[in-house]
């Protein structure tokens, strides 16, 4: 790394905070803070040290372990960013710490830095806080600056439009705008793509990481391909990064050579996040800047090939095989058949061993897929098992709903578990159509019931039972009998006799009270039937439990 930009007569003020000697004594012989016109300004030993040294000196930079004694590295962060909002503030961390340093972002930290401290990842984490405190400065003096880092920023604007959703004639206009009306040129005549997803866990997937990532991911490649002699300019969209490479045919054959050792540099940085998968993917050299589309497809095509390659990959577009198959040499129609009827069924076994054919087949002919082809026979399987599904008439598909199932391969990185996922979601769904359709069947029954229960005291019959749910009478006893057990009549009996059993245990009300109270007009029949249920008249059971 070289000197920096923006070198002062008044030497910048450094701060070290660490509860281990060994890790201050390491960051203060590291480098020569003389020849950066810097000072260290103060050694703290815990968190309430560094808060007083910080008020005191007011410095610049604070270099803070994240866990210290007294007050952590985090609270020590947060009181600083409320008490000395324009110290910069770089944190050094172990692998496992990241569950609080990711908290930090949000306090504006200039950089994490993995122990032990590498004397390159130092410099570069105080050159961007250097550069901070001259945008600063800049700005509260009034001074503009048109300068080759002004011509970048032209440059990456203009490949953040490209890389958007815009039709091809906008596209161009735009560039036309941007190439004649800010005088922005490239120096070579050849250009070349990057691009670098980021997938981050969900718990950790916050605004304030996602910034810091993007910014990490450029410092990478603006550290691993900058020293080539070529132009670098980046943009970031929706999670991803994007490089445009300018240079001469010569220079873009050799930085290949780079591509490997940026890969490492972002597996290191994985040490840190833990849960971060990455995808690079490299477009062929064009020689026509109008062909840069071309290029942003590419890159594209080899995310889309992640599901082949696997996980932390670089993907070139040139290495990827050309397509030999269609989505039907899967999805045939004997594979259509038997799925549809597993379906119609609600055979999970079924749907699950048809999906591990289907897991086996793709694999075995993934040598000669294209990525593309792969998420095509996924969205094939989909779509059919929601047009099979739709004879259950299911309401709530929840987390998998078509829509939601369609978005997840984009967070696939293996064949085996795109079809894993399908074989998951679609037994869940399954099971809810099971259930749903128990639940029709058994409908006309509860309904049933439901009425009985309200209307037990009145003079109800089949007829009157069957008119309510809208059903035929003999339909009705039948479907009755067969799922309780019982005819309706003597599960209205039966109901009827519980109620009664309920009042007999109070002396107040006569037999002939509670036999009409519980829809008996007839003493004499309620007596009859009481009996017969309980093996005991009214009378002797009011005498046992009442």
């Amino acid at each position: 790394m070289g000197g920096y930009k923006y070198m002062r007569q008044i030497k910048r003020k450094v701060v070290i905070a660490d509860d281990e000697q060994r890790s201050c004594k390491l960051l203060e012989s590291l480098i020569d803070w003389e020849q950066r016109n810097m000072e260290i300004a103060g050694v703290a030993r815990d968190g309430f040290e560094a808060l007083r040294m910080c008020e005191k000196i007011r410095p610049d930079f604070l270099i803070t372990d994240i866990r210290m004694p007294g007050l952590s590295g985090l609270e020590l962060i947060q009181r600083i960013h409320q008490l000395i909002p324009s110290v910069k503030v770089i944190i050094i961390t172990g692998y496992s710490q990241f569950e609080y340093a990711h908290q930090a972002l949000r306090f504006g930290v200039i950089d994490y830095l993995l122990k032990p401290i590498k004397k390159e990842e130092l410099l570069a984490a105080l050159e961007k806080g250097e550069d901070t405190i001259h945008q600063t400065e800049a700005q509260k003096t009034g001074r503009e600056t048109v300068t080759l880092k002004s011509m970048q920023n032209f440059k990456g604007n203009l490949l953040a439009a490209i890389i958007r959703e815009q039709s091809c004639m906008n596209k161009r206009e735009f560039r036309k705008t941007i190439l004649d009306e800010y005088h922005v040129s490239f120096s070579e005549e050849y250009w070349q793509m990057m691009q670098i997803e980021i997938i981050l866990n969900g718990e950790e997937n916050t605004l304030s990481v996602q910034d810091y990532l993007e910014r990490k991911m450029k410092d990478i490649v603006l550290e691993e391909l900058g020293r080539e002699n070529v132009e670098i300019v980046t943009a970031a969209e929706n999670g991803n990064i994007f490089i445009l490479l300018n240079g001469s045919r010569d220079a873009l054959d050799h930085i290949k050579k780079k591509f490997p050792e940026l890969r490492s540099d972002l597996l290191f940085v994985n040490e840190l996040f833990r849960k971060i998968i990455f995808t690079i993917g490299i477009s062929s050299v064009i020689h026509d800047f109008d062909q840069i589309d071309q290029c942003v497809e590419e890159c594209r095509t080899c995310l889309s090939y992640k599901i082949v390659a696997g996980k932390n990959k670089i993907i070139r577009y040139s290495e990827i095989p050309v397509g030999k198959f269609q989505t039907d040499f899967f999805v045939d129609e004997a594979f259509k058949k038997i799925f549809m009827e597993s379906i119609a069924n609600a055979d999970i076994q079924g749907i699950t061993e048809k999906l591990e054919e289907l897991n086996v087949k793709v694999y075995q002919y993934s040598k000669h897929l294209d990525g593309q082809i792969v998420f095509e026979i996924y969205q094939s399987v989909v779509r059919l098992f929601f047009s099979g599904i739709q004879i259950f008439n299911l309401q709530d598909y929840g987390e998998y709903s078509q829509d939601n199932i369609l978005l997840q391969i984009d967070y696939m990185y293996s064949i085996s578990a795109a079809f894993g996922y399908l074989s998951d979601a679609f037994a869940c769904l399954l099971r809810q159509c099971r259930e749903e359709t128990e639940k029709q069947s058994t409908r006309p029954i509860r309904m049933a019931k439901l009425y009985i229960s309200e209307h037990y005291r009145e003079q109800i019959t089949l007829e009157s039972v069957a008119g309510f749910i809208g059903l035929n009478e003999t339909y009705l006893s039948t479907v009755f009998k067969k799922q309780v057990g019982k005819s309706l009549v003597d599960y209205l009996t039966s109901i009827r006799i519980r109620h009664a059993k309920e009042l007999l245990v109070d002396d107040k009300k006569s037999i002939g009270e509670i036999a009409c109270e519980v829809g008996f007009n007839d003493a004499k029949y309620f007596t009859k039937r009481f009996k017969k249920y309980t093996g005991v008249s009214p009378n002797e059971y009011r005498k046992l439990f009442g």
